[in-house]
């Protein structure tokens, strides 16, 4: 630690964060308590609480700001926009970038404060010689969020920080409740924390019912085969939710928006070997040359897949895996590591 340095930590009232926090605090930092009012039906006023009794377990300055048109024309918007255009949202990344690590680090820097802690599962690792940092996947492959951070630059690492990086989970409930934390027994969040029910479709049918209409269920040669009960509940390489006439089983391998049909395949249809990506970022600032060989995750806690990516001029022209595989979904994150780095990532294309 450095002697003199103010954090600002992003308090959910979830428990990875009060721990978080709490080792802040043990490490000697001046700590200020942040909680974001998302605007979130049903869990304000809870998240609020147990966010305020953490801060004051810890004896730290709390504040709640009010995000909740940002959240709601920055994330909700968009994940509603997208299932009706047919593509998978990945509400958390775009969290990240602009809510998370845009307008809240923005705010801590205003406050005076030198980084912005929140309770991740990822770690930053400094370069030797001051050449910049590194993010790096959490030490519990089984919590690691590193998969939702691929939009983080040089600049917004240096002011960035993860102290629960390098514990596992079981060891950060055993520390919560070691410390007293009012947040020790608290449950798991939603991976989309608006959809409070767990089941994003019946959201979708709430909020969208326009784009929610049953339609034709269809084949790759066009033939109609079946029923569909609404294109934006399903995602590509899903199996079931719609009514087929089929000896096999089919998997969505696309949708035609203009006729409301739902397109199935048999397996190997449904597999890609070769997408395109785009809004991509390297974290390290700088644009790979030649052919680069690494893993990429296509979906959070997916396995890494061997692959390599193409270049010319500068850019990415596509991503070749090793082997074809099942669920390359437009409108998810592509995420490129190697070994426990984080090189960069961007989202999957048609």
């Amino acid at each position: 630690m450095e002697d003199g340095k103010k954090v600002a930590i992003a308090l959910s009232g979830g428990v990875d964060s009060g721990v978080a926090a709490a080792l802040l605090v043990e490490e000697g930092y001046e700590v200020v308590g942040i909680h974001l009012d998302l605007g979130i039906k049903g869990l304000k006023g809870l998240n609020e609480e147990a966010a305020r009794r953490t801060a004051e377990r810890l004896g730290i300055p709390f504040y709640v700001e009010d995000y909740s048109q940002d959240f709601k024309k920055i994330v909700v918007d968009y994940f509603l926009a997208e299932y009706a255009a047919g593509r998978t949202p990945n509400p958390c990344v775009v969290c990240n970038q602009f809510i998370k690590f845009g307008k809240l680090l923005d705010y801590a820097c205003a406050l005076g404060g030198d980084y912005l802690a929140t309770g991740h599962y990822a770690r930053v690792k400094g370069i030797k010689g001051g050449k910049g940092y590194k993010l790096l996947k959490g030490i519990d492959e089984s919590k690691d969020q590193s998969y939702f951070l691929w939009t983080l630059t040089q600049d917004k690492l240096a002011r960035v920080l993860f102290p629960i990086g390098n514990l596992k989970k079981p060891e950060v409930r055993k520390l919560a409740r070691t410390k007293n934390l009012p947040i020790s027994e608290r449950p798991e969040s939603f991976e989309a924390c608006f959809v409070q029910d767990k089941d994003y479709r019946d959201f979708l049918k709430r909020r969208i019912p326009e784009a929610v209409k049953p339609g034709e269920v269809v084949n790759t040669r066009g033939d109609m085969i079946g029923e569909h009960f609404g294109l934006p509940l399903y995602t590509i390489g899903q199996r079931k939710g719609f009514e087929v006439r089929s000896s096999v089983p089919l998997y969505v391998v696309g949708s035609n928006l203009e006729e409301n049909q739902l397109i199935v395949g048999r397996g190997a249809e449904s597999e890609r070997q070769r997408f395109a990506v785009s809004g991509i970022n390297w974290v390290s600032g700088r644009v790979p040359e030649g052919e680069v060989v690494c893993q990429v995750r296509v979906r959070y806690q997916s396995e890494p897949l061997n692959s390599k990516l193409k270049f010319q001029n500068s850019k990415l022209t596509s991503v070749a895996l090793e082997e074809p595989v099942r669920g390359v979904t437009p409108g998810q994150s592509a995420v490129f590591y190697r070994g426990e780095e984080v090189l960069g990532g961007g989202v999957i294309e048609r």
